[in-house]
């Protein structure tokens, strides 16, 4: 017998408390039961922290489908073994580790702002072009515009008198959505919202990919990642390639995951 996640055979799997109604069950299936031993029995070492939902359900012929339920997380207390045995003694084994709902941080920091801002900037996994590596380098290169713009005569960026990133971030129709943060554009908000509850889902299939991605932004929001100024000249403006420039005193630098990136004309 051999544990399947996602049509892929598994033998440990890290599943997620959610926040979200609904997506605290990660599905997993069971292949290759022997016919003759009809349903097998599903057990976990320490049901507190993982829970087996019911009973299997026979998807196929020796095939079987089931739910695990994250109840607590594992950390410092190691991983769950969950079991599957049949009547004729056949056993397989799946190591569970339990993480946290991944979660931005509040928008009334500094930090939450930045990373709102960068999910809904950034290229993201939804994208045919998503390349992880490229797209973090990308968020480095806006966490610099916001920095050098706080640095440089906020005012020239539509910010007088900014103190923060915050008062950069919400400078009037500089950031699309972002004009009145924290009262930021609905539209904005439910599209985080989805790649928030995607990121938590261990039931989607680009749940990982998603919580890479928005961890990149909270890490980036956070200073958590060597940013280099790539422009000798530093950089002060970003738009989606093919758009045009912010303004006439802005100058081509380079596009990168698919946002052309600006610096100033002397």
């Amino acid at each position: 017998m051999r544990f399947r996640r996602h049509g892929t055979d598994v033998t440990a799997v890290t599943i997620h408390i959610s926040s979200i109604e609904g997506n605290s069950s990660a599905g997993i299936e069971l292949a290759d039961v022997p016919r003759s031993d009809c349903v097998p029995k599903i057990t976990s070492s320490d049901p507190d922290v993982v829970s087996v939902d019911g009973m299997p359900r026979m998807r196929a012929v020796g095939n079987f489908s089931f739910y695990l339920s994250a109840l607590a997380t594992t950390s410092g207390s190691g991983a769950v073994t969950v079991t599957a045995a049949t009547r004729s003694g056949i056993q397989a084994t799946l190591s569970v580790v339990v993480d946290g709902a991944i979660e931005l941080p509040d928008p009334a920091t500094e930090a939450g702002a930045v990373a709102r801002l960068l999910m809904s900037e950034a290229r993201g996994p939804s994208h045919a072009d998503y390349l992880a590596a490229d797209t973090l380098e990308s968020m480095g290169w806006m966490q610099r515009v916001l920095e050098n713009r706080l640095a440089n005569d906020p005012s020239q960026f539509g910010a007088r008198e900014a103190r923060n990133l915050i008062d950069i971030i919400r400078a009037v129709d500089q950031f699309d959505g972002f004009s009145d943060y924290p009262n930021y554009d609905q539209g904005v908000r439910r599209r985080l919202r989805q790649m928030v509850n995607i990121a938590n889902n261990d039931n989607d299939r680009m749940q990982s990919d998603f919580r890479n991605f928005i961890q990149n932004a909270i890490d980036v929001a956070q200073l958590r990642v060597a940013i280099r100024n790539p422009s000798s000249t530093g950089l002060f403006g970003w738009r989606a390639a093919g758009t045009g420039s912010p303004g006439p005193r802005f100058a081509r630098f380079r596009t990168l995951a698919g946002n052309t990136f600006f610096t100033l004309r002397p």
